[in-house]
């Protein structure tokens, strides 16, 4: 993927005198007037030479010092040219909402005001995205400090009188109360039928803690909104306070299920700001790593889907071959679930012996159970009325929500980042990239399927390169940004002072920005991050695939029933961990 071609850029300007044009070696940017916003941003969405029809991400950068204080950053994507570009707006309280041009803008926006306390004029329901409506404070404004203000009293249990209990302070950040969460529902959504169900945000079937509201009228659904927040940790404020390096065990904690997918897409943009090159062996590593995982992700949706919709069969049996990768990741990177595996400039260990030889052995006799698997569903009267027609996503839904993954591909979308913006060991790796024909949810599980098969396909081909590589290092030791190991920092006083600053004064990035993004099980995830040359981002965002892919459940599940919504969210498979970050 590249970005705008600078001759199209420089030609907005014969239309666009006032526009700014910002151009360097990791992306090309444009600056407009918040007053003419909307009206640039209808024009290179609907004229054919720009088409910047797909909506990607939104977000805002906070600088305090300046005037107007908030800039707000649209990244935008055209399908016709594989090209993107960020478009930058500055704002000191409000901005015209993108609702009208993109739906996908609603939970962007959301989010910003719940974050920053912007206004969006025109948005149809601004609400808080993840903290409660009665919160009053906006956790990612550079004056909120990262442990929160301490504004509740809520005194010690244990405190008597003139015996205080140990170093407790009794303020503390404030909770919501059950009234917080009643006001909070209300805000979202209106009675107008007969009664309004929760479902979750401790429900099995909504594989995670998600509080979703349906207004039915007897057992349809005929409005929907998602609280999200729950789960949330506030990565991206802990992020500011973090060197590069420390933020990797974060990534971990997003996408849980595929914690090295999410290793590698922040990695991969770090390297790109910092113009660090990894080694050969550890792109392939990374790669293959990156398929054992979306394999391993797969295999669990796989497993409980069946199992929400009735076959315990599925789950018993994805699991077995679930194991086997588990043990494979463990072998290999130390740990099971968040192994923190990756790092600046390659990966943390090499290879194990015998390593490869277990993951020939698994890729040879995994083929046969996925064909199990397809006995079992593919032409299962159940599971087919269960799925087909369920959820149907179009192209225009796909360019309007920003869907990625999966949920794209579903609509005949060929959107796949590691065919159009390939990293790592993929641009020399054979493999196909499966496309829906109806979009609903049995599209989807036929083109997980497949991806498992293509999976292996990939896999076989970084053990074959792999196996001729095992001398070769593991880490680009030799870069200036780059930790040397322990080994190293034992024997050598160079690399052990080396060590040393990089841990305590971090990577000293050049000063500029970045958007780069990885194909991760559940879609585009995707880092900005704006370096001021510290040691330290200076704003991170993290665009979550999952958090946009579920925006459209409100729309798809509208005039279906109960059931129906466990159906269609096991086919969007989110992870809320991801999702609310």
């Amino acid at each position: 993927m590249i970005w705008i071609n600078p001759q199209k850029v420089d030609n907005l300007k014969s239309t666009f005198p006032s526009l700014k044009i910002l151009k360097s070696e990791n992306s090309v940017s444009v600056e407009i007037e918040k007053e003419k916003l909307v009206d640039f941003l209808n024009y290179i969405k609907q004229d054919p030479e720009y088409s910047f029809k797909m909506f990607i991400d939104f977000t805002v950068v906070d600088y305090p010092f300046h005037k107007p204080r908030f800039q707000g950053v649209y990244i935008l994507y055209s399908p016709d040219f594989n090209e993107r570009i960020i478009v930058k707006t500055w704002t000191d309280e409000t901005l015209p909402s993108l609702t009208p041009l993109w739906k996908g803008a609603k939970w962007a926006e959301r989010e910003a005001y719940d974050m920053f306390g912007i206004k969006f004029e025109g948005h149809e329901n601004l609400v808080r995205m993840f903290l409660w409506e009665t919160y009053p404070y906006y956790p990612l404004r550079k004056d909120f400090p990262k442990e929160g203000i301490k504004d509740t009293y809520l005194p010690s249990l244990n405190e008597r009188e003139n015996i205080p209990s140990h170093d407790y302070d009794p303020y503390h950040t404030a909770i919501p109360t059950l009234e917080d969460l009643e006001i909070t529902e209300r805000k979202r959504i209106n009675k107008k039928n007969q009664i309004v169900l929760n479902w979750g945000p401790l429900h099995p079937g909504t594989h995670g803690t998600i509080w979703f509201l349906f207004d039915l009228e007897g057992e349809t659904i005929k409005e929907c909104d998602i609280i999200l927040g729950q789960l949330h940790r506030g990565i991206e404020k802990l992020a500011e306070d973090l060197t590069y390096t420390q933020i990797i065990p974060y990534t971990d904690r997003m996408d849980y299920i595929s914690a090295l997918c999410s290793n590698i897409a922040y990695v991969n943009a770090v390297e790109k700001l910092l113009k660090v090159e990894p080694t050969e062996k550890a792109k392939w590593i990374r790669t293959m790593m990156a398929e054992l995982q979306r394999i391993n992700s797969h295999l669990l949706w796989l497993g409980t889907t069946a199992l929400d919709l009735g076959a315990l069969t599925m789950f018993l049996y994805t699991f077995r071959e679930r194991e086997k990768i588990m043990d494979i990741i463990e072998g290999i990177a130390g740990i099971r679930l968040n192994s923190s595996f990756l790092r600046i400039g390659g990966v943390r260990y090499d290879l194990p012996e015998g390593a490869l030889d277990v993951i020939k052995h698994f890729i040879n006799d995994f083929p046969s159970r996925i064909k199990d698997y397809e006995d079992l569903l593919t032409k299962n009267r159940i599971w087919i009325k269960r799925n087909k027609d369920v959820g149907i996503v179009t192209k225009e839904d796909v360019y309007q929500y920003g869907l990625t993954g999966i949920m794209a591909r579903s609509a005949g979308v060929p959107y796949d980042i590691r065919y159009i913006q390939p990293t790592d060991a993929y641009p020399e790796v054979d493999f196909e990239i499966p496309l829906g024909t109806v979009g609903d949810a049995y599209d989807r599980y036929l083109l997980r399927m497949e991806e498992m098969k293509q999976s292996i396909k990939i896999i076989h081909q970084c053990v074959q390169k792999l196996e001729k590589m095992k001398d070769d290092k593991h880490l680009a030791t030799e870069n200036p940004y780059v930790l040397p190991t322990l080994q190293e920092t034992y024997y050598s006083i160079e690399a052990m002072v080396k060590d040393f600053n990089l841990r305590i004064y971090g990577e000293k990035a050049p000063e500029g920005e970045i958007y780069l993004s990885g194909e991760n099980p559940r879609g585009e995830l995707g880092f900005y991050i704006v370096s001021k040359g510290e040691g330290r981002p200076y704003r991170l965002r993290i665009r979550s695939g999952a958090f946009y892919n579920l925006q459209i459940f409100p729309q798809l599940i509208k005039g279906r029933t109960v059931a129906d919504a466990v159906a269609l969210l096991g086919s969007i498979d989110p992870v809320v961990g991801e999702t609310d970050r």
